[in-house]
């Protein structure tokens, strides 16, 4: 695998990963009809694969999704750690 592939593999699986945790790994095994104990095999297992795959033919993360995502994830364990805030602190709302 080529340096690009390597790299834009890193950052779908990154997208990926962010993505699961945005929306829990409980939720999207109910939506899939599987257990939530085989969506953290998966981030171990399958989804660095699949994101080698989706690298090698042609599909792309664009960086304004990535910093999008993680900002939504950083949102939300700003909330889990926080859970009597209405807003987390420091995240500028307005740039979504």
């Amino acid at each position: 695998m080529s340096k690009t592939h390597l790299r834009t593999s890193l950052k779908i699986e990154s997208a990926l990963l962010n993505a699961i945790a945005l929306h829990g790994s409980e939720n999207i095994a109910r939506a899939i009809g599987i257990d939530r104990s085989q969506i953290s095999k998966w981030k171990k297992t399958h989804i660095p694969k699949f994101s080698k795959l989706l690298a090698a033919i042609g599909y792309e993360v664009d960086d304004e999704d990535l910093r999008r995502l993680a900002k939504q994830v950083a949102e939300l364990l700003i909330k889990e750690m926080r859970p009597d805030a209405d807003t987390p602190e420091r995240i500028d709302r307005n740039t979504r």
